[in-house]
Order: C-alpha cells, then sequence, then structure tokens
C-alpha cells in the first residue's frame, strides 16, 4: 500500500539571509497520524568541477563553521535571487579561484539533505578555463588547490574527502567523462 501525505499546515518561523525555515503538520495516510516536519528552505545552489587542458581540478580550502573544520572542496554557492544556475556557477567560479570557463556541461542534479531541506544542487563540469578573477566574498576566506583529477578521485574513494558536495559532483563528472570518453 502507497502512502499519501497532505500538508494540514504550515507555519513560518524563521528567515534569514539565505535560508527560511517552516514548520508543517503532515497527514499520512499510512499510519493516520499528523507529524509534524522541520524544513530548511533553501534557493538552490551549484557546484563546478574545473578542469584545466593537463586534467587538473580546481579546489578551493575554506572555513565551515557549522562544522569547525576547514574542508578541501569545489567551487559552489548560492543561488542569488534571479541568477540562473548557469550564472551562478560562472560568477562562482570567478569569485572563489578567479577564472571563467569557455563552455559548462551540466552533470546533474542532487538533494544535499532531503530528510529536512529544499535544497537542490546543480553540477557543472566547467573547461577551457582562463583567468578571470572577480572579487572575492568579504565573508571567505579561501585557498586555491589544484591536483589531478585521476588523483582526486582516488582520494574520494580512499575516504579522504568529507564533503558531499565535491564527492558527489566528481564522481558524476567521472561518469560523464567516460560517458564522453574522456579523461
Amino acid at each position: 500500500m502507497k502512502s499519501k501525505f497532505e500538508v494540514v499546515s504550515s507555519e513560518h518561523v524563521y528567515q534569514g539571509r539565505v535560508v527560511h525555515l517552516r514548520t508543517d503538520n503532515v497527514y499520512t495516510s499510512l499510519s493516520k497520524q499528523v507529524v509534524c516536519r522541520e524544513v530548511v528552505e533553501h534557493p538552490g545552489s551549484v557546484a563546478i568541477v574545473a578542469i584545466d587542458d593537463d586534467d587538473n581540478v580546481y579546489l578551493v580550502s575554506q572555513y565551515r563553521h557549522a562544522v569547525a573544520k576547514v574542508l578541501m572542496e569545489i567551487p559552489a554557492g548560492t543561488l542569488e535571487k534571479g541568477e540562473t544556475s548557469i550564472d551562478t556557477a560562472k560568477r562562482e567560479l570567478r569569485e572563489e579561484i578567479g577564472m571563467s570557463a569557455d563552455y559548462f556541461i551540466s552533470t546533474g542534479i542532487f538533494y544535499l539533505a532531503p530528510g529536512y531541506s529544499s535544497e537542490s544542487m546543480e553540477v557543472y563540469l566547467a573547461k577551457g578555463l582562463k583567468s578571470d578573477p572577480l572579487p572575492k566574498d568579504v565573508d571567505e576566506d579561501i585557498v586555491v588547490h589544484i591536483i589531478p583529477f585521476k588523483k582526486l578521485v582516488e582520494q574520494i574513494c580512499a575516504g579522504e574527502f568529507t564533503d558531499i558536495k565535491t564527492v558527489a559532483s566528481v564522481l558524476l563528472v567521472a561518469r560523464t567523462n567516460a560517458l564522453l570518453g574522456s579523461s
């Protein structure tokens, strides 16, 4: 028997700069109960796997306060109001690693934490990189790193990366490269 869900009531309890929090009372037909669910509303985001002509990937390390750690990750960012995902990818690439790309290929979309958040992330492969910096965001302290793509895949498979967007995005690009017959 397939369970059906119906939102009985909804209340916005927090409006932040980027995220909003709402609580929903949801009726589930299978359990015949109304349960409360907290939802983080997010406008969406992008992640960019930027690969140069020598098959190197550009990564950034930055402090992530929620986990109190500096993480190594691919460039990424949140969609601004009225901005398309490709526009966000182009902007973030220039802000975070100081590069633009000749072309972008969308390799997939995934949800980051669907148990409580609406945030979806679109992944782009960026190729044909050239220097084209924008001023960095004042709240980001970013260091750029360059690593061969194959080595990055090996490190991910060895469990050396804990940032899920980097893990998922690089593996999506590896799959795309395999389908396209590139390295």
